[in-house]
């Protein structure tokens, strides 16, 4: 009996490899255009089968979750911890998920809103008018308080600082050159990237040991996330230990912190040079005052389409992966057991069949027409779809709108920005530079 074959694709090269991590949606564009879809492409990780075709997507995200494991050690797997979700399968990744989800639906993540929109027109206070500023840093400084208080809990101000400057740091010290060269994670005498990795590793974790000694069996009436999963039990009646919660609590750092900042300063980077999508959405804003409340924010369609579309437009991960450890049909074609897989988001958002100008900022194609979640996927999808998604679409909303309603930006130049890699994540080379213009006197313009 013959071995099912893989579909065609490059040969692994040191320039495949680098296209790839330079530009990964140019190189998926290619890929498919001379090998068809789906093809296999030699990544780091090794050979992988990619899809980016609506009806590949669904095959791996409607199959069964036990037909898949995680796709090896990822790239993050230093940075989140081994009782990552991100890093489960089987029984243990359902049991944990279920955990997880709670805290980020309904009236639960509702209760954040007020707290988003303070912490935004905290951060805008920092500015000055006539004066520049990266929207990415503005962006960023604003998810990572998100963060610290509204998933870790933490209200004092010098809390606050501390946790900032341990959480930047950490980050930080996890380095593209770590993330993507696995012989470098080795400490040489103390010295080097890894090494100063490993410190704030510590730095990290004893800051949340502490927290957690001080917040486990007080969590009664608190409503932020760190609580709600204190709280948490299992179909067992267990609690989550200190050693999952601690990983978990990386792991929302990571995912949360940068990428939802990365969407936000698209979205101002691309209202910024379309002038008639500003236009829209400021008239949009304009009937719920110069102090829109953070819930009427949610609700308002464009605002969500100009989210939709950043997020389309430059998701921040371009591929979700899998390993099969069953026999597996990919659109008619069968994958033997260990074969690598990945839905490539960055390819199905530039499909010209499902969105004609693929490259054009367009928030109103989706107020024309509802994409299935196999043609839009900024957050995976499957049984593996990140948990934050509603959480992250939703402090973009209110940050965005907050932003907008009441304050003006412009851009500091008409030059291009253009995605780099930062590490797993895609985001805007420049940062977005922007001018603050003052605040907007309640007035559409």
């Amino acid at each position: 009996m013959s071995t099912p074959q893989l579909p065609s694709g490059p040969r692994i090269t040191p320039v495949q490899t680098f296209r790839f991590i330079r530009d990964a949606t140019g190189f998926f564009v290619d890929c498919r255009a001379r090998y068809g879809d789906p093809f296999t492409a030699p990544l780091p990780v090794g050979n992988v089968v990619i899809t980016g075709d609506p009806e590949g997507i669904r095959d791996i995200f409607s199959a069964d979750p036990a037909t898949f494991e995680p796709l090896g050690q990822l790239p993050l797997a230093p940075a989140v911890g081994d009782n990552s979700l991100l890093l489960m399968g089987g029984q243990r990744h359902k049991r944990e998920r279920k955990l997880l989800m709670p805290p980020f639906h309904g009236e639960r993540m509702r209760a954040y809103g007020q707290l988003m929109r303070d912490i935004t027109l905290r951060a805008v206070e920092t500015l000055r008018p006539g004066g520049p500023f990266r929207a990415q840093e503005l962006t960023q400084s604003i998810s990572l308080e998100v963060i610290i208080r509204a998933v870790f809990g933490i209200e004092e101000p010098e809390r606050v600082r501390r946790y900032r400057e341990v959480l930047v740091g950490y980050m930080e010290a996890y380095t593209p050159l770590l993330m993507m060269a696995v012989p470098l994670r080795r400490s040489f005498g103390g010295r080097g990237p890894w090494a100063r990795f490993q410190r704030h590793v510590a730095e990290l974790d004893q800051l949340l040991t502490e927290e957690l000694a001080t917040r486990r069996g007080h969590e009664a009436g608190h409503t932020d996330i760190l609580s709600l999963l204190l709280a948490a039990r299992d179909e067992n009646g267990q609690p989550m230990t200190d050693a999952e919660l601690k990983d978990e609590l990386r792991t929302l750092l990571i995912a949360g912190h940068e990428t939802t900042a990365i969407g936000m300063a698209w979205a101002l980077y691309h209202l910024h040079r379309v002038p008639e999508t500003k236009q829209r959405l400021l008239e949009e804003l304009a009937p719920l005052g110069p102090t829109p409340d953070p819930e009427a924010l949610t609700k308002l369609p464009y605002l969500t389409a100009v989210c939709d579309e950043s997020l389309r437009l430059h998701p921040v991960v371009a591929v979700v992966g899998r390993r099969t450890v069953a026999p597996f049909t990919l659109r008619g074609r069968e994958l033997p057991p260990g074969t690598a897989l990945m839905a490539a988001i960055a390819l199905a958002h530039v499909d010209p069949v499902i969105y004609p100008e693929p490259e054009r900022f367009r928030p109103e194609r989706f107020l024309e027409r509802k994409y299935s979640p196999f043609e839009y996927l900024p957050f995976g999808g499957g049984a593996r779809r990140c948990i934050g998604a509603a959480f992250a679409q939703y402090e973009m909303r209110i940050v965005l709108g907050t932003l907008l309603a009441m304050h003006r930006f412009s851009l500091a130049s008409d030059t291009p920005e253009r995605p780099v890699r930062r590490n797993v994540t895609i985001g805007p080379g420049g940062g977005v530079e922007m001018v603050y213009q003052g605040p907007r006197q309640g007035a559409v313009a």
